[in-house]
């Protein structure tokens, strides 16, 4: 098969995966078992995510960066790939508060806690009080 049909098949997939994303919103699971099922899930998209870039650096190397074209589908799929680590940073966090039981802990407890776990979690401050809001609403609610 072809590069182009290559880079199809990827889009595709690309606009799947986003929707499913749906901006990173999380479902509050219906259990810590769910929940882990999740973080496993959103672990595979990630890795998923590296499989997949190889045709995009293939063309890369072939076509060069300038291409407005590549350069649009190389940012697509940037804008994706960040997209679904932001949804398992949250994943992650959601399952070290519920599993810790510090629901309702503040922020600092909350961010040990995420810490302690080993996530590799990369977010600011700001984007992890929003995403412990986030969780806290989706948990408690």
């Amino acid at each position: 098969h072809t590069m182009a049909e290559d880079l199809q098949r990827l889009d595709n997939w690309l606009n799947k995966t986003e929707e499913r994303l749906d901006g990173g919103k999380i479902q509050r699971p219906g259990s810590i078992v769910d929940a882990c099922q999740a973080l496993s899930k959103a672990r595979d998209l990630r890795a998923e995510f590296d499989k997949r870039e190889q045709p995009l650096s293939t063309l890369k190397e072939l076509v060069g960066d300038a291409d407005p074209e590549i350069k649009a589908f190389a940012t697509k799929f940037d804008r994706i790939k960040k997209l679904s680590e932001f949804y398992l940073s949250k994943i992650e966090a959601l399952c070290v508060i519920w599993a810790s039981g510090q629901v309702n802990a503040d922020i600092n407890t909350i961010e040990k806690a995420i810490q302690a776990s080993g996530s590799k979690m990369k977010m600011t401050t700001e984007d992890l009080k929003a995403c412990v809001t986030e969780i806290q609403a989706v948990l408690v609610s």
